[in-house]
Order: C-alpha cells, then structure tokens, then sequence
C-alpha cells in the first residue's frame, strides 16, 4: 500500500492537481475553508503494519466514537454522516418494504437534509481543535458523498500538511503516508 500511496501522491502533486497553500497565511486560510457543519476530527491512537485505530469527535457530541481499523472508521464515519443527512449521499440505498402515510398510522420521517442543520441551530457545535490523538491528529471536512466516495479536505494537525482529497482512497492514504512518518 506505501508504494501505490507514494505513487498516488506524485502522481497528484505532478499534475498540479488541488490546491496549493503555503506558509503561515496559506494554513490559516486552509484551516478557514475547514471550517464547515460537518467538520470531524480523527484522533488516530495506535497503529500495526496494516492498520490504525482512534477515536472520532464531532461538534455536536462530547462523546468519542471509537473505531478499531480504517474501514470501521470509515463506515462509522459514513453511518455519521447518513445519520446527519449531510453531505448528502448521491446514492439511496433501496427497500422493498412499503411506507404507509402517517394518516394510516406510518411514521413521521423527518426531513434528512435538514438534520445537521436543525442539530446545529439547537447545540452550540464545540472546538474540535482540542481534541488530539496519540500519534496524529486530522481534521475532516467532507464537501460531498459521490460516486460512492467522499470529496472534501483534510489536514494533518501536527505537520500542518493539507490536502484536498477526491476519494475515501485519498483520504485514507494521507492518513497512513502521515503515520508512516510520524
């Protein structure tokens, strides 16, 4: 996997894709664009040769959510964000089950889009910022859930390393590139 992610991250920086910030002001403007509804901070832990594990913290919760691997991680993570309903997933997943109307005695189904939303005007969303991992730390801020991934942007806390990443394969080799040379 290090060397596909070796080659990944040439391959990007060589093409001259994402954006580019540099310096004091560069990260500060960064970490401003981080500044989202559904940032996450990824407190990574302990690591093997394969894997990783940590903690995930919202804005909205004072409780960690533990992860044991990178996929549990990342079905958490995508469990958070179904539960939020944001960003909204480009793919629904399908039921054969019928719905009635709530006139015939069916549930009322609150609006998914507007969840976080309505969960950010009812709690006043916390600073993610303290929250640390033992080997790194990452702040996450997906944009978008398409083509059965995530688009969005993260950061690298300790090392101020950032990138905007097009895939959960993106993501996830950030993350093990950082913890190789932490």
């Amino acid at each position: 996997m290090a060397r596909l992610s070796a080659l990944f991250i040439r391959i990007s920086h060589d093409s001259g894709v994402g954006t580019e910030y540099h310096g004091e002001r560069g990260i500060r403007i960064f970490m401003e664009k981080l500044n989202g509804i559904d940032l996450v901070c990824i407190a990574v832990d302990s690591m093997t040769e394969e894997d990783f594990c940590g903690s995930i913290f919202t804005q909205y919760s004072d409780a960690a959510v533990r992860f044991d691997s990178s996929k549990d991680m990342i079905n958490k993570l995508e469990n958070l964000y179904d539960e939020w309903g944001f960003p909204e997933a480009a793919e629904k997943p399908r039921s054969f089950m019928l719905r009635r109307p709530v006139s015939e005695g069916g549930a009322v189904v609150d609006d998914p889009k507007k969840r976080l939303v309505n969960m950010a005007r009812e709690v006043k969303p916390r600073d993610v910022s303290g929250d640390k991992g033992r080997l790194a730390t990452f702040h996450v801020l997906t944009e978008m859930r398409q083509h059965s991934s995530w688009q969005g942007k993260a950061v690298w806390v300790e090392k101020e390393e950032k990138i905007e990443f097009f895939s959960v394969l993106d993501l996830l080799f950030f993350i093990d590139d950082a913890l190789k040379t932490a």
